[in-house]
């Protein structure tokens, strides 16, 4: 009888195997923080740009009806919420009797989405922003702060000027504590 040679065995062996699952291990362990971040990174950008979506929206709406359309936060995609907090969501509306506030017979344009995981804030004491039949945005400048688990860090914020147009950039630190207490908590 023959043995069969080691030329023709193939596979490996538990050591090797034992290794592999090592280092794949810790590769995933050492990634996974990283991937938690691009995580919060991508949601934190799908939210900003919903609202400047929504915003935009409201802004050419208004131009081309020439009357009053207005944004502002809401739960229940129906009521306007009296809060600063908008990662619950959004309603713009045809603001006719030019208020602020839904009225049950203005015509609701558009529902924003609940943001989940995030803290969006506005500026204190500005609940909703209104858009003219010119396009200009009624009131004063209008800063919508964005925060998410990343922190403080990573905060960054929409600006509404009032003629109507809207800018992003890096929240400033009262800007980022302020909107991150509004996290939720895990």
């Amino acid at each position: 009888m023959r043995q069969p040679s080691s030329k023709n065995m193939s596979g490996i062996t538990l050591i090797e195997l034992v290794f592999t699952i090592a280092i794949g291990s810790i590769l995933c362990a050492v990634s996974l923080p990283a991937l938690g971040g691009l995580m919060q990174s991508g949601q934190s950008r799908s939210a900003h740009n919903a609202l400047v979506a929504a915003l935009n929206l409201a802004r050419s709406t208004a131009a081309s009806r020439q009357s009053d359309i207005s944004i502002c936060p809401s739960r229940d995609g129906a009521t306007c919420d009296n809060a600063i907090w908008w990662q619950h969501g959004w309603i713009v509306f045809d603001d006719a009797n030019r208020d602020g506030v839904r009225s049950a017979n203005e015509a609701i344009i558009h529902v924003g989405q609940l943001h989940d995981g995030m803290a969006i804030a506005s500026t204190a004491g500005r609940r909703h922003a209104t858009y003219r039949g010119d396009g200009t945005s009624a009131g004063t400048n209008l800063t919508f702060t964005f925060c998410d688990r990343r922190g403080a860090a990573s905060a960054d914020t929409i600006v509404i000027s009032n003629a109507g147009r809207i800018r992003s950039g890096k929240a400033t630190s009262s800007q980022a504590a302020a909107a991150c207490a509004g996290l939720p908590t895990p």
